[in-house]
């Protein structure tokens, strides 16, 4: 963890564990960079990630000030930590139908991950659960390049940390498209529904810190679970 998000992270505990309450000011730079003994520059990056992760809103002139918490079950579409830590306060699981590696993906995912026709994928097809019950259904394509291993039981927890963890990668931000549809045979089976029903589909393409893109992501939400937050920043 780089030192600006360890910062943001401390503070960001005092905000769950309501150190500080909704409409409070914050010490101002000069004083947490005095208190965390750090530069301004990374205060300042820090308070960019609180911001975006819709913990603080800043306002030039008057202070730094605490907002209200997101509603629980929603899914914050400024960040790019993917559903597990964006959703932390609820049990998500997955159930892996298909990981395989694909040597020459189509022009669609070569597009997406900047690949030429020799680099190959690594696809995972998984159902994800929030509190037991079906969130969407997730296809993702891996660049080989930086995720060079991929398997089952990777795939049944935690792609991004496993990402960050292992593979060292430093996950920066993300390009999100997503528009109302319906649903195909195979996709309203899983999820219970009839097939033509509406549905939200939605995708991300995930890049490193530096700027590479990783991961593009194909998902099917289920209605009732469809559930997203967008904190405005002025």
């Amino acid at each position: 963890m780089l030192k600006y998000e360890e910062i943001a992270h401390k503070i960001s505990n005092l905000l769950e564990n309501e150190v500080y309450s909704a409409g409070d000011r914050l010490p101002n730079i000069e004083h947490l960079k005095t208190e965390y003994h750090v530069s301004k520059s990374t205060v300042i990056k820090a308070l960019e990630i609180l911001e975006k992760n819709g913990y603080i809103y800043q306002s030039r002139g008057s202070g730094i000030f605490v907002r209200s918490p997101k509603r629980e079950g929603y899914i914050n579409l400024f960040t790019s930590n993917g559903f597990t830590e964006d959703l932390k306060n609820h049990e998500i699981t997955s159930r892996v139908i298909e990981v395989c590696e694909i040597a020459k993906p189509d022009a669609v995912v070569r597009k997406q991950l900047h690949l030429t026709e020799e680099e190959a994928v690594y696809y995972v097809k998984r159902i994800r659960y929030i509190d037991q019950a079906v969130l969407c259904i997730e296809e993702a394509y891996f660049s080989r390049k930086l995720v060079p291993y991929m398997s089952g039981e990777i795939a049944k927890g935690s792609i991004f940390k496993y990402i960050e963890e292992n593979l060292k990668i430093n996950i920066g931000y993300s390009d999100i498209y997503f528009h109302v549809d319906t649903l195909n045979e195979e996709e309203a089976a899983i999820l219970n529904q009839s097939s033509g029903a509406p549905t939200l589909r939605y995708e991300q393409v995930f890049y490193t810190k530096t700027g590479v893109p990783f991961d593009y992501s194909q998902i099917v939400f289920e209605k009732t679970n469809a559930k997203f937050y967008i904190p405005s920043i002025k």
